[in-house]
């Protein structure tokens, strides 16, 4: 019997972008100069407004953990709620301005003040690192050029001074307990001529400091385009890292990397599981990127299959379509998930494991729509359209 179901009720399950990923509103905030907001956030804007004499224009991050110009945190660790916020305004120039503002009696004003690295705002995230009650939140910045360059920036707030301890390039960033030290430790990836540069920077003295760099892919990776943190076989803490291989970066391929509490460094990892990760790991879908795709802390590696391995796409989907395996190389429990992955229109689907490689993927009778049928294309197990959520 045809079965029929709406992939737009299937986009939640997957979003083809990476374990660092953004959603912006770059392009509202040029149509909107001095959006009224309420309570608290509103108090803040205009002790802002009232402190440079002139309405801000509010920039608004396009990745990381916070998706607002106004943070509040404890950034001086007082046990007060501060503000940051970040915006541009005519008197300063283009790049992007910091701004910290505290509170007495309900009321907010500005104590310090900063020039950011760029005109963007890439990402924002909060690390609150151990140490006494007076040590703070440290607010971690990445900023964006036109030209596609990022910029990092970790700032310390102590004493009504907003210091940057690190300044640095970066692809990507990510905070995570690597080291099982119970604090978020600070992994910074770059791009350049020798590839991809992992950097792992530990809590030293209640600030990041750099304690090992390590080239990822002996290489063979022209960029990173994506890093998480992985808890898998045993319990060990690993990096998975996405790269950018082949001719002009047309692949993805990924290495693991985990934390040798002995050595206290970094390390590639062997994996007893597969002979080459790097080759079995290549894809040619670069929406394609690692995931915890169940939930279980556990980030797993998409692999595209085809064959036996997987089934057969018909040709006119093979730029759309392709069945997937979601494999965890630190454990022999793989794939973890299998399904069809729909490039076009972002979304995975998982299917029943009996179907790997005894399916066929093709065309659907109707517009945006494909089917999972029996390998001689006469039975159709399952239709997949594609419409708006107007149209359901």
């Amino acid at each position: 019997k045809k079965r029929r179901c709406c992939a737009s009720a299937l986009l939640c399950a997957l979003q083809l972008s990476g374990c660092s990923y953004s959603f912006g509103a770059s392009g509202v905030e040029d149509l909107l100069r001095a959006p009224q907001f309420s309570g608290q956030t509103n108090q803040v804007q205009k002790a802002l407004t009232a402190y440079l004499g002139e309405s801000p224009q509010l920039k608004y991050p396009t990745g990381g953990d916070h998706l607002s110009p106004f943070v509040f945190d404890d950034w001086d660790g007082d046990g007060q709620e501060d503000a940051a916020v970040f915006y541009t305004c005519a008197s300063k120039g283009t790049n992007v301005q910091l701004a910290i503002l505290e509170q007495q009696e309900g009321s907010w004003w500005v104590t310090q003040e900063r020039e950011g690295l760029s005109t963007e705002v890439e990402s924002v995230s909060t690390a609150a690192l151990a140490g006494d009650d007076q040590v703070g939140t440290q607010l971690l910045v990445g900023y964006g050029t036109a030209q596609g360059d990022r910029y990092l920036t970790v700032y310390t707030y102590s004493d009504v001074t907003l210091t940057a301890v690190l300044e640095t390039s970066y692809s990507e960033y990510l905070l995570a307990d690597i080291t099982g030290s119970g604090t978020l430790d600070l992994v910074v990836v770059q791009d350049g001529d020798r590839g991809v540069q992992v950097k792992l920077l530990t809590n030293t003295d209640n600030t990041y400091q750099q304690v090992q760099s390590l080239d990822v892919a002996q290489g063979r990776f022209s960029g990173c385009a994506g890093i998480c943190s992985s808890i898998g076989g045993g319990g060990r803490r690993y990096l998975i890292v996405d790269g950018y291989t082949g001719n002009n970066g047309a692949y993805l391929a990924s290495e693991i990397l985990y934390y040798d509490q002995k050595a206290k460094k970094l390390k590639a990892y062997d994996s007893r599981y597969v002979e080459d990760l790097y080759n079995a790991t290549l894809r040619y879908f670069t929406s394609l990127h690692s995931m915890d795709i169940d939930g279980d802390t556990t980030v797993e590696i998409p692999v595209q299959l085809a064959g036996e391995a997987g089934g057969v796409v018909n040709a006119s989907l093979e730029r759309r379509l392709s069945f997937v395996a979601w494999q965890d190389y630190t454990t022999a429990e793989w794939p973890k998930s299998w399904g069809v992955v729909d490039a076009e229109y972002g979304f995975y689907l998982e299917l029943p494991r009996a179907w790997q490689g005894q399916v066929e993927l093709t065309l659907g009778e109707e517009k945006n729509s494909w089917e999972v049928r029996s390998p001689n294309g006469e039975e159709v197990y399952l239709s997949v359209r594609v419409v708006s959520q107007g149209a359901i």
